[in-house]
């Protein structure tokens, strides 16, 4: 099985893009970052993030949520956040992350 954390960006860089979509790969024990490490997304980004294998835990705000294959979960993505797999499997996700969306 696959250890660590994989990430491929799927869109390409273009001028004035506002969205970005990335698949990502966690083997069994691994995690997207830390509980410490400071936001990675610009204020105001969304998250939307599916889970197409496996099972994940995305910790956000001080909050964990549950995520099985097929959960789908949109959150702010300027809060620090990470996924982690505690399963045994390889898990995998897809995100879109939009700048400058927040709804609040």
């Amino acid at each position: 099985p696959t250890t660590g954390h994989s990430a491929e960006i799927l869109t390409p860089p273009l001028p004035g893009q506002r969205a970005e979509l990335s698949e990502h790969v966690l083997g069994s024990g691994a995690s997207t970052g830390g509980p410490d490490d400071p936001p990675m997304h610009e204020p105001g980004s969304r998250e939307t993030a599916v889970v197409t294998a496996g099972a994940l835990v995305l910790s956000c705000g001080g909050a964990e949520h549950a995520l099985s294959e097929g959960d789908c979960i949109t959150f702010d993505a300027d809060l620090a956040h990470h996924f982690n797999n505690h399963g045994p499997d390889e898990a995998r996700f897809v995100a879109v992350v939009s700048a400058g969306l927040r709804r609040s």
